[in-house]
C-alpha cells in the first residue's frame, strides 16, 4: 500500500466485489462489501486486528500504518490546536478509515494473488 492509495477515494469500492483464489485445488472466496465500514469506522486498526474475516497475509500490518498516521496527526492536533479541533480531526480520520478500509483490504487481496470474479452478463 502506498501513501496515494491512502486517499484514493475514486478507487474506492463502490459496489460488492467478489475475489477468488485456487488455494491447494480449493477456491477460496472473499467477499469485499461496497460500503462504508461502520465497524472500522468505531474501531479502526482493532476491527483487523479482531475479526477472521478480514485475516489475509500482511493485511493487518497494512492497516496499522494508516492508523499510526492518524494516532500521530491526532496527537499533534493536540498539542497544537484546542480539544475542539481535535475531536473533529478524530472524528474525520475514523471517518476517512471506515470508507477506505474495504478498498484497503480489496487491495490486499490482489497483492495476495486473488482475482475479481466475472459476473455472467
Amino acid at each position: 500500500m502506498t501513501f496515494a492509495d491512502w486517499f484514493n477515494f475514486r478507487g474506492r469500492v463502490k459496489q460488492d466485489q467478489v475475489l477468488v483464489k485456487t488455494v491447494d485445488g480449493q477456491e477460496d472466496t472473499k467477499v469485499i462489501p461496497g460500503s462504508f465500514n461502520l465497524l472500522a469506522f468505531l474501531f479502526t486498526w482493532f476491527f483487523a486486528l479482531f475479526t477472521y474475516r478480514y485475516r489475509t497475509p500482511f493485511f493487518i500490518v497494512k492497516a496499522l500504518v494508516p492508523f499510526l498516521a492518524l494516532m500521530t496527526v491526532n496527537m499533534l492536533a493536540g498539542v497544537l490546536f484546542n480539544t475542539l479541533v481535535q475531536a473533529v480531526i478524530n472524528l474525520l480520520g475514523a471517518f476517512w478509515y471506515g470508507a477506505m478500509f474495504n478498498t484497503w483490504f480489496r487491495n490486499q487481496l490482489l497483492v495476495n494473488g486473488y482475482q475479481v470474479q466475472k459476473t455472467a452478463a
